[in-house]
């Protein structure tokens, strides 16, 4: 566990964060008075190591919600008709499934 003051935790806030996004406990002093702590956050168990691990270095950045089930679900194709009304098809079908109406 590392120790440091305020004014030191200020001036390299971005190298103490690094530290403790690698597992490490920082422990905040002010006038020699210990008055907090930095420590990691749990991991959240749904998502996996590589993933916590990228999202730390700040490549990736996590949902603060869980993605839909239905997300990468396979739409089936309408029957495309002429003039130019596929896309439109298309759409109302999505936002009949949507509505639950399909």
């Amino acid at each position: 566990m590392q120790t440091v003051n305020v004014a030191e935790l200020k001036n390299n806030l971005s190298h103490y964060l690094r530290l403790v996004r690698q597992g490490n406990e920082i422990t905040i002093k002010d006038r020699n008075r210990v008055i907090a702590r930095i420590v990691p956050a749990a991991p959240s168990a749904d998502y996996e190591e590589e993933l916590l691990e990228l999202a730390a270095q700040g490549k990736v950045k996590l949902p603060e919600t869980p993605p839909d089930p239905n997300l990468w679900r396979v739409i089936k194709p309408a029957k495309l008709k002429t003039k130019g009304k596929a896309v439109s098809d298309l759409l109302r079908r999505i936002m009949d499934e949507e509505r639950g109406s399909y």
